[in-house]
């Protein structure tokens, strides 16, 4: 082949490469347009802060039971407030129960 030929496949490589690439750049959010991002795909905008609160919402943080040391969903447990204002959680009434029984200068919330 001649050199012609070579800096044209040259040419029409580089540009495949390009487009290649420029699919896979991500979208870059900008602080200065209110937080909102332009989805490449569909063109429609969506709100950051909306996304980044409903994904902390379904962020559930997990506790540690006092008595039989087992971790459960914060929601879901039975909490016991001390009399120093900490708060204790318990996977069940029966080891709420106990645990009170074991330590009554505790109150129960």
């Amino acid at each position: 082949m001649n050199v012609f030929v070579q800096l044209i496949w040259i040419f029409a490589l580089a540009l495949v490469i390009k487009r290649i690439f420029k699919k896979m750049i991500p979208v870059r959010v900008s602080p200065l347009k209110d937080n909102v991002r332009k989805d490449s795909e569909w063109g429609e905008k969506k709100d950051l802060v909306k996304e980044i609160h409903a994904h902390r919402e379904r962020l559930v943080e997990m506790v540690e039971d006092e008595y039989c040391n087992v971790y459960i969903p914060e929601d879901k447990a039975y909490p016991v407030i001390d009399v120093h204002g900490k708060t204790h959680y318990f996977c069940s009434l029966e080891c709420r129960e106990k645990y009170l029984l074991e330590h009554r200068h505790l109150k129960a919330s």
